[in-house]
């Protein structure tokens, strides 16, 4: 299994930006954004068998300091969300495996804006090919957009460039059973404004994420 980062052809699909197509809302579902509340953590919970990485995009915290927000947010609220380059993409993929060889618990999230987005997708192939299930991936605006592999319990997608009346989006692999859903943020009233590069900084977005963290979490 090859997973080590190859920088350089990581930044030329940067490059395509621009040609990939818009998702759609594949899964109905209220457009406003959801409140964010925090309730107490369940005494049972397991805090050092959970791996919750978030990834920022190439251009790091220029463009993605939204995902070092939410990190500090959820960290307040007892998630160990941890913000980091999408080029520490090894490094996590070995932590994960080795913490669910310890525990053989999740849950297991994964978060990503642009090239963190790919980061996020490339690791949660490589642990479900290997058995271990993840259970929550959110990408923002990805460069690719291969098909979610069987073993993913909930993937979301939440697109902001290309074409936003073209379909396109992400779609199940063989034998995906969990819930997918793809999101044109520009759909969305109060993102309706939001682009690649700003996306990550926008409150009714980070919201959703949260929400959708801890509820993983939690069920978790």
């Amino acid at each position: 299994m090859n997973r080590v980062v190859s920088l350089a052809s990581s930044v030329a699909v940067l490059g395509v930006l621009g040609l990939l197509t818009a998702c759609s809302t594949t899964e109905t579902g209220s457009t406003q954004a959801r409140a964010f509340t925090a309730t107490p953590l369940p005494a049972t919970q397991k805090v050092d068998s959970a791996q919750v990485y978030m990834f920022r995009g190439g251009l790091g915290d220029l463009f993605s300091s939204g995902i070092n927000d939410m990190a500090a947010e959820l960290r307040s609220q007892g998630v160990p969300a941890h913000a980091l380059s999408w080029t520490n993409e090894g490094a996590v993929l070995s932590k994960i495996e080795k913490a669910y060889a310890q525990y053989k618990q999740g849950p297991i999230i994964l978060v990503g804006h642009s090239l963190g987005a790919g980061a996020s997708n490339r690791i949660a192939r490589s642990l479900t090919a290997d058995g271990i299930p993840v259970d929550l991936v959110i990408v923002m605006d990805s460069l690719a957009t291969p098909p979610v592999p069987k073993g993913v319990q909930q993937f979301v997608n939440y697109k902001a460039s290309g074409n936003r009346n073209d379909p396109g989006g992400f779609r199940a692999g063989p034998g995906f059973d969990g819930r997918l859903v793809n999101i044109d943020i520009r759909n969305l009233p109060e993102l309706e404004n939001a682009g690649h590069f700003s996306m990550v900084q926008q409150d009714a977005l980070q919201q959703r994420i949260m929400s959708d963290i801890l509820a993983a979490y939690r069920k978790g």
